[in-house]
């Protein structure tokens, strides 16, 4: 019986014998870059965009891979994990969020998840993260952004976030007042 909520890409008998992958996104949908490079790759995609429909999809089917958002409007994505591990230990779960942060990972990984990336990632990279491939000796590693480059948008969110409070922001990020006023205004944000 199949839910008219959840997507598939497909519902004839060769279906069967491809490779399941779950993703479980409020964000994503079928015109996402990742979805189209993971059905020319020959999967099976399922999309769910909250926590229930992801968890009606395990009751029908057995992914080989998950890819699943930290944060839903009926759940979160730490008990979806667990779901899915429990369910099915063999299934390959990254989590791929804009909510990533490091405690956030542990609770991720403790759950179930075998890794972690934070929204924005490149598609190849995560496909290739998620599949476990050698990513040494691709090209996909030049499309890693530099650590400071992440460093600056995570501040940047932040600061925005808390209504351009650098007190506020500064107390997030756990660092003095004006440590981050000079970065604010060197990131010319001030």
């Amino acid at each position: 019986m199949m839910s008219d909520d959840l997507i598939h890409t497909s519902r004839h008998q060769a279906a069967v014998q491809r490779i399941a992958v779950l993703i479980a996104d409020p964000e994503v949908n079928f015109a996402s870059p990742l979805v189209q490079r993971l059905m020319e790759d020959g999967f099976d995609v399922c999309l769910a965009d909250n926590a229930n429909v992801a968890r009606e999809h395990l009751l029908e089917s057995a992914p080989a891979f998950a890819i699943v958002e930290l944060a839903f409007d009926d759940g979160n994505g730490v008990d979806l994990v667990q779901a899915i591990a429990r369910s099915y230990p063999c299934c390959r779960t990254l989590i791929h969020s804009r909510f990533c942060t490091l405690s956030n990972a542990v609770q991720a990984i403790k759950a179930g998840a075998r890794d972690v990336l934070p929204k924005p990632t490149d598609v190849e990279f995560l496909i290739g993260v998620l599949l476990n491939r050698d990513l040494l000796q691709s090209m996909v590693l030049s499309s890693l952004p530099a650590p400071g480059t992440i460093r600056r948008a995570y501040i940047r969110e932040t600061y925005t976030s808390c209504g351009a409070n650098v007190t506020q922001a500064a107390r997030r990020l756990s660092m003095h007042r004006r440590t981050l006023q000079r970065m604010l205004k060197r990131f010319q944000l001030l």
